[in-house]
């Protein structure tokens, strides 16, 4: 992970983090991890630097739960009305639980300086 996002998700505060896969058109993974900070959603491949996808939690329209093949635990988001991401997470539920607490919760900094 790079520098810049060390510093932006030590700001944030991490919610929830674990290992997922993003499912990509034509039936193709990416394996890395999920991030869920008080301001976004971040999906990083394995050996990569910069996040494949970040999502501002204020631009999500929908969240699903979704069954393909074997894989039961398929988290979808909608965002920015017509931009699809789905992952593989280990439980869905949680997941669409944390994304709505924070969604719901005012994260508002005051600068006393």
């Amino acid at each position: 992970m790079n520098k810049y996002l060390e510093q932006l998700l030590e700001i944030e505060i991490i919610a929830k983090n674990e290992p997922a896969s993003m499912l990509m058109p034509h039936s193709k993974r990416c394996n890395g991890r999920l991030i869920l900070s008080a301001k976004r959603i971040l999906f990083i491949c394995n050996g990569n630097e910069n996040p494949e996808l970040d999502i501002d939690l204020d631009t999500i329209n929908q969240i699903s739960h979704e069954s393909e093949f074997v894989d039961n635990n398929i988290l979808s988001i909608t965002y920015l009305q017509y931009e699809t991401a789905r992952f593989t997470v280990i439980d869905c539920e949680s997941w669409e639980k944390a994304i709505e607490e924070q969604r719901m919760t005012p994260h508002i900094s005051f600068n006393l300086n």
